[in-house]
């Protein structure tokens, strides 16, 4: 009964017959072509940003309209806006307290496309606590 060749059978087999200088030649195209994918990618996705209009704090006193400043994102060099996702808190401006913005863009490659916006409403009880990790924390 014939024995039937495996996969790896073949590969080692096919890797003996091979000269020692093609398996060279093979790894290091292999490698130039994976250090120039990470170089053309990095160089398309240079540009890339997620960034807040105005201020990163908003202060409002009670009763204050809140009116949104906005944001600018960019992918691969293209406006990406329409792909920006808000949630976290309703500012409710009838009352005080803290209320946390989330910008986030969705299904994009890279996960650092999400911003957070604060807006102080009055006086509230814990504020200097929470800018203090607020604004001590990443954008």
């Amino acid at each position: 009964m014939a024995r039937k060749k495996s996969v790896a059978d073949v590969a080692e087999k096919a890797v003996k017959k091979s000269h020692p200088l093609t398996v060279i030649l093979a790894v290091l195209f292999l490698l130039i072509g994976a250090a120039g994918g990470a170089f053309v990618y990095s160089r398309l996705t240079d540009g890339d940003k997620l960034e807040l209009a105005g201020e990163r704090v908003v202060y409002l006193q009670v009763g204050q309209a809140y009116e949104e400043p906005g944001y600018e994102a960019v992918y691969f060099g293209k406006d990406a806006a329409d792909k920006v996702v808000l949630s976290g808190d309703t500012v409710d401006t009838s009352k005080e307290g803290i209320y946390q913005i989330v910008y986030k863009v969705d299904g994009l490659f890279r996960d650092d496309f999400q911003r957070v916006r604060a807006v102080i409403v009055g006086n509230p009880q814990g504020l200097e606590d929470f800018l203090a990790a607020f604004e001590g924390g990443n954008e």
